[in-house]
């Protein structure tokens, strides 16, 4: 961050020389001179904003070497031989050390987090300060404008103040603000205050100061910025003077009269944006008045050209601070391999925890408790931990010690299916116990209908599909399982609630996911479906749609929809099941949103208490969609659709 301000004041010192050469050249033509500052003012604050995007860690053209998240300790051979090395060979290695680890060292991780705290805070008091006294200043003025007088002064509409002006005031609508001491002066010093607020009204001069007011305030901290903005402000004076000469006035008669009035004037006038500016500079705009036009000077100034455009094309091309996103990157790595290190510290703490206790369920969160680190998909398959085959062992056990749980069963038969490649598991066996035990599931059935889905086994899929077809329902006891494990992570393995339930949700969430695409896949109706396979589609959809997750009950629905004829009982009910999900699953968006009552949803996040009503829940339904209805009802959330709502998805 510290780096980043230093090269948006860079970039715009950069664009300001270039803005001085570029004021030059342009009054060596007779042009406008503010285009140039005002160029410099706004691509200081874009080609950063342009620029900075690109220097994150991830996109930093420099990458310091990344350590290890865990040194490995070298061979007992390597360590023989580097004990036996005189000291005199290691001084190569001490030498070849990188001459950035003192800067490392010191640009760690806790000081780039103070500095960058520090500077925010200073930043947005400062800004805040400034756009504040800008919005007090101008409702102020406005209130003022109210109370004087509107008149017409040689057939101009102006506002006659009390000691305020000359000068343009008001963003959206510019009034002309004249002085009462004003109206006593001579026509000519009345007509060149005049004409000189005309223009600046004519050229919205007060926007263009109202738009480098802006950047100022929002970057206060640019000394570039602030010298731009200054300079701003004189250009348009002065391109304002030579647009009231190029109107008729004469240059040096117009240029007394700046004098006078600002030797008339009352020396305090006050601060608005757009005032007119006596005696600010006033010598450098009369001494521009007088000077003449020399022809010689535009050659004279061809040099600037060149100068001109080198200093905006550094600034365009000066690099992003990428030695901050390297040593952001590296200490990106580090503080990632600290996390890492620290979970595996709390994960082997739960892990023993939940091994000594040796209960069931305390067993299976053990098993589901695997590091992030140690979880990878190479080429779509999710690759098993080292300590797959032990963690395999004791959901073994937990089945073992409550063989009436049919829950940890199909736990251990979806973590066998994941891991059956390179793990020795018996699924069949498995599979088997759950059908016995639970023979209205039809769960048990699920990793059959994938592997004939699999190796297109026609007469396997419609076996599967057919045994499915005559359960009741497709169950995956997710809401058991969730409140059971979450309980036993939280009371037994000392996480908090809401860490033990999301650990538990993310490790559930995806285990069943095989057979349900199985079965859009082979009872897809735009495949052609023989009249025998969509009637046991028909028959399987029914039991997933009956099941105890919302997506199982989301696909058998659809898939119901779909197969049924329309108008049929089979169809009605799939089409009010379907609606009625989907708009559950829509209300489900808003749980977490502030608005009205359901701020208490938030907040029960927040401290923990959502994890346990969840888990309360979890215990008292044995349906996940039960369990969403009643988080809808305590949120203050309509459950049922109403009669006019429209499924997005149709």
């Amino acid at each position: 961050m510290i780096s980043a301000a230093l090269y948006v004041v860079i970039v715009g010192a950069l664009l300001a020389a270039a803005a001085w050469m570029a004021e030059r050249i342009l009054a060596s033509l007779s042009g406008p001179r503010r285009g140039a500052w005002l160029a410099a003012l706004l691509l200081s604050v874009g080609l950063p904003a342009w620029h900075l995007p690109q220097a994150l860690p991830d996109r930093s053209p420099v990458q310091l070497p990344v350590p290890r998240p865990q040194a490995q300790r070298p061979p007992a051979s390597a360590m023989a031989v580097s004990t036996h090395t005189p000291h005199t060979q290691s001084a190569p290695a001490m030498s070849a050390r990188p001459r950035w680890r003192p800067v490392r060292r010191f640009w760690t991780t806790p000081v780039r987090a103070r500095l960058r705290l520090v500077f925010l805070l200073v930043w947005g008091l400062v800004s805040l300060t400034l756009l504040t006294r800008t919005l007090i200043a101008t409702r102020v003025w406005r209130r003022r404008i109210r109370q004087w007088t509107v008149t017409d002064l040689d057939g101009v509409p102006v506002t006659v103040t009390d000691g305020v002006g000359p000068a343009v005031l008001d963003l959206w609508q510019p009034r002309i603000l004249i002085p009462q001491w004003l109206l006593t002066q001579p026509q000519e010093q009345r007509a060149a205050a005049l004409a000189h607020e005309r223009e600046h009204v004519r050229a919205h001069d007060v926007r263009w100061l109202a738009l480098g007011r802006l950047l100022v305030s929002l970057l206060p901290w640019n000394l570039a910025l602030w010298w731009l903005y200054r300079r701003l402000r004189q250009a348009i004076e002065v391109d304002c003077d030579a647009r009231v000469v190029r109107g008729g006035l004469e240059a040096l008669a117009y240029g007394e009269s700046l004098l006078a009035l600002a030797t008339t004037a009352p020396s305090a006038a006050g601060a608005a944006i757009g005032l007119f500016e006596r005696r600010s500079h006033l010598g450098r705009r009369v001494r521009i008045l007088a000077m003449p036009t020399r022809r010689w000077w535009r050659w004279a100034a061809l040099p600037l050209y060149a100068l001109a455009i080198g200093a905006a094309l550094a600034a365009g091309t000066f690099p992003a601070p990428s030695v901050d996103a390297a040593l952001g990157a590296h200490n990106e790595a580090l503080e990632t391999a600290r996390m890492n290190a620290a979970q595996r510290r709390e994960i082997h703490i739960a892990t023993r925890r939940l091994l000594r206790n040796g209960r069931p369920d305390a067993l299976a969160a053990a098993a589901l408790l695997v590091p992030v680190a140690d979880l990878r998909i190479v080429h779509g398959q999710l690759v098993p931990p080292a300590d797959a085959a032990q963690r395999i062992h004791w959901l073994a056990r937990a089945v073992a010690m409550a063989p009436e749980r049919p829950d940890l069963l199909l736990l251990e038969i979806s973590q066998c299916s994941a891991w059956h490649q390179v793990l020795p598991c018996d699924r069949a066996a498995l599979t088997a116990r759950l059908r016995a035990l639970d023979p209205d599931n039809g769960a048990g059935w699920l990793g059959a209908l994938a592997d004939a889905a699999q190796h297109n086994d026609s007469a396997g899929v419609d076996a599967a599909l057919a045994a499915i077809g005559r359960t009741q329902h497709v169950d995956t006891y997710y809401t058991r399982l969730t409140a059971h494990l979450t309980v036993a992570l939280h009371a037994i393995g000392g996480e908090s609630a809401m860490d033990a339930l999301s650990w538990v949700d993310g490790r559930l969430e995806s285990d069943f996911l095989g057979g349900v695409v199985a079965l859009a896949t082979v009872c897809n109706a735009q495949a052609g479906l023989t009249a025998r396979r969509a009637q046991l589609c028909r028959a399987a959809s029914l039991a997933f749609e009956h099941g105890d997750t919302l997506l199982v009950s989301i696909m058998g629905s659809e898939m119901a929809q779909r197969l049924w004829p329309a108008g049929s009982a089979p169809h009605r009910q799939a089409t009010a099941t379907l609606r009625r999900l989907r708009y559950m699953e829509a209300q489900s968006r808003q749980l977490m949103s502030p608005p009205d009552h359901r701020l208490r949803t938030l907040l029960d996040w927040m401290d923990g208490r959502y994890a346990v009503r969840i888990v309360q829940w979890d215990t008292q339904y044995a349906r996940e969609q039960d369990v969403l209805r009643a988080q809808l009802v305590r949120a203050g959330l309509r459950p049922d659709p109403p009669p006019g709502w429209r499924d997005p998805y149709r």
